[in-house]
């Protein structure tokens, strides 16, 4: 049963026979929002990172009511750019929810970048990315993440990755967001949601990206790393597949496929990731390549929403279910084959969502929302690996919330033996960065009883929080596991706890007595605060104080719009909704029920179509508009 978390209930005293309800939500926000970093609230951010491009991202927060916003970009070798290599302007719009995302190409292989955007007069925090290596390559370290839910806890993984500092990229494997409302799937007593409700529509969307990333911790580790993320199913719904979900009810939530365009929608907003145009397949698609040289290429898939058939069982499917869908398997095979034989690179990482190697318990497999469910889809790309003789296979896998070193048993090559006979290729499982463990999903075996059930699981746990390391040279491509001590508090004690390899050449893994160490340093971290070249002038100097707007979802609207804003203490607090004629249609005085961050709703269905404006005043003086257009 789903439970919506509503803090208050304002009536607003109405002076027209058209004013509408005001609901508030705040309760149990932390405090995520620093007004120091006006008006890029929300960080920089950068992905997708090529030999010669980068995406580079930003979202500005308008001080006012405005159409656009013209908004600087530049790009330095140094931090404190000296070397501008490259700049250029990009204007954004409500449209976009005020996003900002450049492809920024020219640049160098193999080497470090800064970056920061401006507007408004004033400057974002200063962002630091890297090209990828091309040629001869000796050595990458990606830390790889998955399952960040902001309800169930604090990223403290995300921070200690970043002040680690000796990685190249982030890798995210999906569930980056949760739909769910608050308190349905996490519960921590300050990590409450915005909206406070499951998320379905396009603004819903865009507010539960937006609140996570306020997080400081997140935005910290998007400001000194470069990340490729691909998205799983809660960045939609709970086991979705290409023509639905567990987690959707058509009937009182709308038409999936809306739904998936809205997710989807917001996601390529919000991501720094580049959007793959297939003219034959238009719709947004996430498998790609990226290569690292002559050591790696992370071949991307997507099992979740491209082509995947419905879980469980399908009439007369004969176990047949796709997982990639015909046209996806078939551009992983020339992918494989191509980088075996025709631009041979050493290792192919098979990145992507939902465990590989089959698991079982008392001979009864566990989960069918991952390849388990679709053996059909496994053999046929296992027996590819085998038959084409691709050497160096490795699967990058998230979303089960635990961590697993798995040799992956091809049946074709024969019996799985103790030393690896049989093993087609092996897989690296990544832990959550705050979901919830999933050791009550296997009954409380326990991680030893899963082993001895399936002996090609070398290693497994099943309770910690974590990250691990993949650190590739050309003799083995290795993982280190380290384990976060709690996601209760900002707490950034880590302890390492296994590490597992696999050799040039083989399919199997062994265990390592040590973890990989970075030979060669990082430069230095981006500083965490923005640098302004000139002291903030008078006429922005409310936006770094005590009132800010965030957003309106949706607007235009039909209905409902949801107003989040900041508001630095809690105080008396004027909100007037005025038409386009300036005439005000309704006014309320009251005191705001919460600092920091404010959610609240107002129904405008009564209203004829037009543009509107909310403004809202405190008692201090400072005042802040949004224009509401109403369809």
């Amino acid at each position: 049963m789903k439970i919506t978390f509503v803090i208050s209930l304002l009536l607003i005293s109405i002076s027209t026979l058209l004013a509408q309800p005001l609901t508030s939500q705040c309760g149990r926000l932390e405090s995520t929002f620093d007004p120091d970093f006006a008006p890029f609230y929300h960080g920089v951010a950068s992905g997708d990172a090529l030999s010669d491009r980068v995406i580079i991202w930003t979202r500005v927060t308008p001080v006012n009511y405005t159409e656009s916003i013209d908004v600087e970009w530049f790009m330095a070798e140094d931090s404190l750019f000296e070397n501008i290599v490259t700049q250029g302007t990009f204007t954004t719009v409500e449209d976009i929810d005020w996003t900002v995302k450049v492809d920024v190409t020219g640049l160098e292989p193999d080497t470090w970048y800064f970056y920061y955007f401006r507007a408004l007069d004033l400057n974002s925090i200063i962002g630091r990315t890297k090209t990828t290596p091309v040629g001869d390559t000796d050595s990458l370290r990606i830390a790889t993440i998955s399952g960040s839910n902001y309800n169930n806890g604090y990223y403290n993984v995300c921070h200690q990755i970043a002040v680690r500092n000796d990685v190249d990229y982030i890798l995210h494997t999906g569930d980056y967001i949760y739909e769910y409302g608050t308190d349905e799937y996490g519960n921590h007593s300050e990590r409450s949601l915005q909206p406070g409700h499951e998320v379905t529509t396009l603004s819903d969307y865009r507010m539960r990206y937006s609140h996570y990333r306020l997080d400081p911790d997140l935005r910290y580790s998007h400001q000194q790393f470069g990340w490729y993320i691909i998205y799983d199913d809660h960045e939609t719904a709970n086991n979705s597949w290409k023509d639905g979900a567990e987690n959707h009810d058509s009937g009182s939530e709308g038409d999936w496929q809306t739904r998936k365009e809205n997710a989807l929608q917001a996601y390529f907003e919000w991501i720094p990731m580049r959007e793959i145009n297939d003219p034959e397949h238009p719709e947004n698609k996430i498998h790609h390549t990226v290569t690292f040289g002559d050591l790696a290429a992370s071949i991307m898939l997507d099992t979740r929403l491209e082509a995947r058939d419905e879980q469980g069982g399908l009439a007369n499917d004969n176990n047949q279910k796709r997982l990639l869908g015909d046209a996806q398997f078939d551009w992983l095979k020339m992918e494989l084959y191509n980088y075996e034989y025709t631009t041979p690179i050493k290792w192919k990482l098979i990145t992507q969502q939902v465990m590989m190697a089959p698991l079982k318990v008392a001979g009864i497999v566990v989960n069918n929302d991952q390849w388990d469910g679709y053996q059909f889809e496994r053999q046929r790309v296992l027996d590819w690996i085998y038959g084409m003789s691709i050497k160096n296979t490795v699967v990058l896998t998230g979303d089960i919330h635990t961590s697993w070193a798995n040799d992956v048993p091809n049946p074709t090559i024969g019996e799985y033996g103790s030393n690896g006979q049989g093993s087609g290729t092996v897989e690296f499982v990544t832990p959550s960065v705050t979901s919830p463990s999933t050791n009550s999903f296997f009954g409380g075996i326990g991680s030893g009883a899963i082993q001895l059930a399936n002996p090609h699981m070398k290693w497994v746990n099943l309770d910690a929080r974590g990250y691990y390391i993949l650190d590739v040279n050309k003799t083995r491509c290795q993982a280190d596991w380290y384990f976060i001590n709690n996601i209760n508090d900002r707490n950034y004690v880590e302890s390492w706890a296994a590490s597992w390899y696999v050799n040039d050449q083989e399919s199997f893994l062994r265990q390592a007595s040590i973890p990989s160490i970075r030979m060669t340093p990082n430069p230095g971290l981006a500083p965490e605060y923005p640098n302004q070249l000139v002291e903030v002038n008078q006429l922005y100097s409310d936006i770094t104080n005590e009132l800010v707007i965030i957003g309106a979802y949706p607007n235009p609207v039909e209905d409902k719009v949801f107003i989040q804003f900041f508001i630095k203490d809690s105080q008396e607090i004027k909100l007037n909704f005025t038409n386009n004629l300036g005439q005000i249609m309704f006014s309320k005085t009251f005191v705001s029920k919460c600092s920091d961050l404010n959610y609240y709703e107002l129904d405008l269905s009564n209203y004829s179509s037009g543009n509107y404006f909310v403004t809202i005043t405190t008692e201090s003086g400072l005042s802040k508009t949004k224009q509401i257009i109403k369809k």
